[in-house]
């Protein structure tokens, strides 16, 4: 009999040892494939505030680490009749960007929304580089200024030209200054083509539709050809019911059904050049939050919107999209993006980068306006776009008011379901758990043995 339980307890103690070097590696393995909600394939990136403004990064850089994630791409806005509209201006940003660092990364790829208008007032009506003036050449100095100077630069950029030209809150927007689509596409082409004349292959080019207009005027309607586009962009917004109603991602995106329509126009990839979502107020559904939505956003990347390959915060501060908005919104970013290892490796090094060619922006003067101010870079509320004042306000992409689709709510009031898991000392507690399991089997099984040795004597 006493050989018997000598039997069953070092077969025990041996299962032990055998599985846990496995229980280990499935705890681990576990928490990586938990990591993020979203593909780790899906490269995060982010606008914020003035931060390539600073040499070291330091806001986007605590934002990161906040999240867990490397902002592989990062997001600016120039207008072209701004005094901070011109390359030389620009030049030193891109290199901060290039050069920015932080939790998981190394490296980023500057992506410049790059928009016709300006001087203040910016203003819809104060049209000072009308589509077909640009289409005729009349600005070709300033475009070349640009090719030529992103040419010798070298390093990989994302041109996001003439964005949500779908709406009527930008002087290119369809419906405004006499604007059609096809003087948006000549306009397009022509910018393009400056940039091809001169080499600057390293530019690639972002085409760039809102998920919603006013006039729900067929978004494919403006696309300037694949020849044109690098990037297929969608910016898309989550305005709740400050300004519309509060909807998922998926509901968004099927208002327009604006995915499905460029997923099948063609099969150059897709991104998010900006999105966001409120914080929910009185009138949104009960129980949602703004952790969740992105939480939810991340999972439908993951299984329903594959083709979005880069995803870009519009993180304005003090803003509606904010991302540090709430703590729950900054958990719920963790949980849908953090912990991927390296999304976006750094762009290629040019063997002979040329020196900036001003000073450091920290060292400039500041514009009399910023250049990242909301009225810079800026759609109008739901009520301007249906017909009010045309008064600029933060980012927005809603559907029509009073449209009659469904609120969209969480399936569970807010649960940040990887708040725990993803976490480093989950694990070692998970892992130290079972090597005190081992332990305490061993030491009962030498405990075992000795009472044996005890009666044979």
């Amino acid at each position: 009999m006493n050989r018997v339980r000598l039997r069953h307890a070092s077969a025990c103690v041996i299962a032990g040892l055998v599985l846990a070097p496995w229980a280990v590696a499935a705890l681990t393995s576990n928490n990586s494939a938990q990591a993020a909600a979203a593909p780790c394939t899906t490269q995060w990136g982010m606008y914020l505030t003035n931060a390539p403004l600073d040499p070291a990064m330091t806001a986007i850089r605590t934002m990161d680490n906040s999240v867990n994630r490397h902002s592989g791409i990062v997001h600016w806005y120039t207008q072209w009749g701004a005094s901070w509209g011109t390359w030389a201006y620009v030049h030193p940003l891109f290199d901060n960007i290039r050069k920015y660092n932080s939790v998981y990364g190394a490296g980023a790829t500057p992506l410049l929304t790059w928009e016709a208008w300006g001087p203040t007032p910016y203003t819809v009506a104060h049209n000072s580089f009308p589509l077909k003036s640009i289409a005729a050449g009349s600005f070709d100095a300033y475009i070349d200024s640009w090719a030529n100077g992103l040419k010798a630069y070298g390093y990989p950029v994302m041109l996001d030209v003439l964005h949500e030209m779908d709406g009527n809150w930008y002087p290119w927007g369809y419906g405004v200054n006499g604007n059609t689509q096809a003087d948006y596409i000549a306009a397009f082409r022509h910018i393009h083509d400056r940039f091809t004349r001169v080499g600057a292959t390293n530019v690639k080019w972002v085409w760039n539709p809102d998920a919603w207009n006013p006039a729900h005027v067929d978004q494919r309607t403006f696309y300037p050809g694949d020849a044109y586009v690098d990037w297929m962009a969608i910016d898309v917004y989550n305005w709740g019911h400050n300004s519309g109603t509060w909807e998922s991602l998926a509901q968004l995106l099927a208002d327009m059904q604006i995915y499905n329509h460029l997923a099948a126009m063609s099969s150059k990839p897709m991104m998010f050049a900006e999105w966001g979502s409120a914080e929910p107020v009185a009138g949104d559904p009960a129980g949602v939050t703004k952790g969740q939505w992105i939480i939810d956003s991340a999972r439908a990347l993951a299984t329903t919107f594959t083709r979005i390959k880069a995803a870009i915060w519009f993180s304005e501060n003090g803003g509606v999209f904010a991302l540090d908005s709430s703590a729950n919104s900054i958990a719920g970013a963790r949980t849908a993006f953090g912990g991927c290892g390296a999304p976006a490796p750094p762009p290629s090094p040019k063997p002979t980068p040329k020196p900036s060619p001003v000073t450091s922006p920290a060292q400039s003067p500041r514009p009399a306006a910023s250049p990242t101010s909301s009225s810079s870079h800026a759609s109008p509320s739901p009520a301007a776009a249906a017909g009010g004042k045309q008064s600029p306000s933060p980012k927005q992409s809603p559907k029509a008011p009073g449209s009659s689709a469904s609120a969209s709510a969480s399936p569970q009031p807010a649960k940040l379901t990887a708040a725990t898991t993803n976490e480093p000392g989950i694990t070692v507690l998970k892992v130290g758990a079972v090597l005190i399991a081992i332990g305490w089997v061993g030491w009962w099984f030498l405990r075992f043995a000795a009472g044996l040795r005890r009666r044979k004597r």
